[in-house]
């Protein structure tokens, strides 16, 4: 640990700040050192190292005691350091208590760090040479509050480097605990609340993204011979949108929907379709997030859509929905999502919606992306009705059809959430993440006015609460000025043979390149079963020490092997959730201080090896079957484009 003497202050702190990430040196830049120093006091005990008081006002308190280094060993002595993989470090302990966790850890372990005061961390930063720490590449910095940090925690999930912290030990520096603790707390919620979302929307499932990509490619020509979202852009700036969702309450507005009469957008989720069309209620736009054939099944398959409304939907749904609604339809692209940016990249204009986890998140961001204002939900309960009803009377998740998706819901376990009416109302595990996530959205859209209709249900934070019958007497003033399926029709004949059929062409040849990539990785994840079965077979001889250095050689090669399998975006969206299952696995394991762990460690990297191998394999195996398809598409899309399809006002 380099300490700078007074003298040395300056040139520390310059040099400190330029190793850091560009968003922490904009916050430190924008600190005032004369404001810096009213708050902390630094002096020097006997031994030579700072030591302070923070000052709020009148009132101030211990940076450090007296004996700073003995105050961080004695805090070391209490937790467990080695074999972790990752630490997450709430408060840096003004630098003694983060030099000597990184003093005891092992080479491997991350140890992120939270700081929740930027003045504090500006203070370390003129007293400690942080380089040290830096060049060890296994510490990150997230300073402030959550606001400050919560993009770079974003962009730190999806690295590599995060693989580390699927069991991350949590500790406390006595400075937290002490004298900000509630800080810390509120912080330590938002981070495992994210890394819950984050893991449900990575999903555990690898068929799932299997089901993606193939009804994306097979849904390749109506990409291609449907208009681009990015033609009704802010076409309905200033218009009130009513997003219908199939809540138990919907039965109570539903006859108030009627009076909108074309005054306003009215967007309907996926399973709220059928109560609004039994009801009369043509919606100008239905939306779908799900890949699954019950979409088709359900919503499709037996019913019959008038052609003056529009289908605007994610465009990995089941390959039999596109074909079988007969009006106007934009196939969407998901935003930040890896097999949709690249299919977007080639057949797309880059127009995407960051379409969330449920489709009344999608329905938001159309919403927003068309410029209506206010943004009205209605049926948006996230709760169970009277006698734990789930959906609308008219849904049909409440008759046979439904009866898988009621038994889902009936396995979870009920809990409470604030209501609508102030009082706590059913609901489930679910249905509060999907909230969460909305109400998430919902913050990124503060210039938006946006209103909770719904008559019941739960409380969703950042949406005002008004009685719908209210919002359309309000806001339902002047028609649309189009309607919506009009305007699709409209540039749809607008459409660009020649820039449709090169952008199919490149498609072709990026499909041919990820053949030879995940056949390439299905070969190396081979080669890593073989050498792990070796050194299993080495570490469990009587002799096997002296094959230490062997073994740890194959097992740091292994690690660096499984990054490979995320180097590319697209691999790295097939490959991660094995790669999250099996880094914690290998972190669970802990510190390799026997035989047996050694022996353990390559079991787990062998399987790693072959479940990535399988993961590789078949979507290989899925896009050699693709590219059939697609340059079948390319001899008849033009005859596609030329011929046109019957359209209808």
């Amino acid at each position: 640990m380099i300490v700078a003497k007074e003298n040395e202050k300056r040139e520390m702190y310059e040099k400190n700040l330029q190793q850091l990430s560009p968003w922490l040196k904009a916050m430190l830049l924008d600190i005032e050192e004369e404001f810096l120093w009213q708050r902390i006091k630094i002096s020097y005990n006997e031994a030579g190292y700072p030591v302070g008081r923070y000052w709020e006002g009148d009132t101030s308190f211990a940076i450090t005691s007296c004996d700073p280094i003995q105050e961080a060993r004695d805090w070391c002595n209490t937790i467990s350091i080695l074999g972790k993989g990752a630490i997450f470090m709430y408060g840096a302990g003004f630098g003694y208590h983060l030099f000597e966790v990184f003093e005891r850890k092992q080479p491997h372990t991350l140890v992120i760090l939270f700081e929740q005061d930027i003045y504090f961390f500006a203070a370390m930063l003129y007293y400690f040479d942080i380089e040290p720490l830096i060049r060890t590449q296994k510490i990150v910095f997230l300073i402030g509050d959550i606001e400050d940090f919560s993009k770079a925690f974003d962009q730190l999930f999806f690295s590599i480097v995060f693989a580390s912290c699927t069991a991350p030990a949590l500790y406390f520096t006595p400075l937290a605990q002490r004298n900000r603790k509630e800080q810390y707390i509120k912080i330590h919620q938002y981070i495992f609340s994210q890394l819950g979302l984050y893991v449900f929307y990575i999903g555990n499932d690898h068929l799932d993204n299997l089901i993606g990509l193939h009804n994306l490619l097979a849904n390749i020509k109506e990409i291609l011979t449907n208009p681009y979202l990015s033609c009704l852009k802010n076409q309905y700036r200033g218009q009130p949108a009513f997003i219908i969702g199939n809540g138990p309450s919907l039965d109570k507005s539903i006859h108030h929907l009627k009076e909108i009469e074309d005054r306003g957008l009215i967007i309907s989720t996926e399973s709220a379709i059928i109560p609004l069309l039994k009801n009369n209620i043509t919606p100008h736009i239905l939306t779908i997030i799900e890949r699954t054939k019950y979409t088709y099944e359900y919503h499709f398959k037996s019913v019959h859509y008038p052609r003056n409304m529009a289908l605007i939907c994610l465009g990995l749904v089941d390959k039999q929905v596109f074909p079988a609604f007969p009006g106007a339809k934009i196939p969407l692209f998901r935003s930040r999502e890896a097999i949709n940016e690249w299919l977007n990249r080639h057949v797309g204009d880059g127009t995407a919606l960051e379409a969330g986890a449920n489709v009344s998140h999608l329905a938001l961001e159309l919403a927003v992306y068309l410029g209506a204002d206010p943004i009205v939900f209605v049926g948006q309960d996230y709760a169970y009705g009277p006698e734990g009803v789930t959906h609308s009377k008219d849904a049909l998740y409440l008759q046979e059809e439904g009866k898988r998706a009621r038994e889902i819901l009936k396995s979870k376990p009920v809990i409470y959430v604030e209501g609508n009416e102030g009082k706590p109302v059913a609901s489930n595990q679910l249905w509060v993440d999907f909230k969460q996530g909305l109400e998430g959205k919902i913050a990124t859209h503060s210039n938006k006015r946006i209103i909770n209709a719904t008559a019941g249900g739960a409380r969703i934070k950042g949406a005002e609460r008004r009685p719908l019958e209210k919002v359309i007497k309000d806001y339902c003033k002047m028609p649309l000025h189009t309607p919506v399926h009009r305007l699709i029709l409209n540039h749809k004949e607008q459409l660009s043979l020649f820039d449709r059929g090169e952008g199919l062409v490149k498609l072709i040849e990026s499909v041919e390149s990820y053949i030879g990539l995940f056949r390439s990785l299905s070969r190396r994840a081979i080669e890593g079963k073989l050498n792990c079965r070796k050194m299993i077979a080495l570490s469990q001889k009587q002799d096997q020490r002296q094959y230490r250095s062997l073994l740890e050689e194959a097992y740091q090669r292994n690690i660096g092997d499984y990054q490979l399998f995320i180097q590319d975006d697209l691999s790295r969206c097939f490959c991660q959730q094995v790669i999250f299952s099996y880094y914690y696995l290998m972190n669970r394991l802990g510190f390799l201080d026997t035989p047996e762990k050694i022996t353990e460690i390559f079991g787990i990297q062998h399987d790693f090896f072959h479940h990535l191998n399988v993961v590789c394999q078949s979507v290989s195996v899925h896009l050699e079957d693709a590219l059939v398809f697609l340059r079948e598409l390319e001899e008849t899309l033009p005859r596609e484009l030329e011929g046109g399809e019957n359209r209808d006002d």
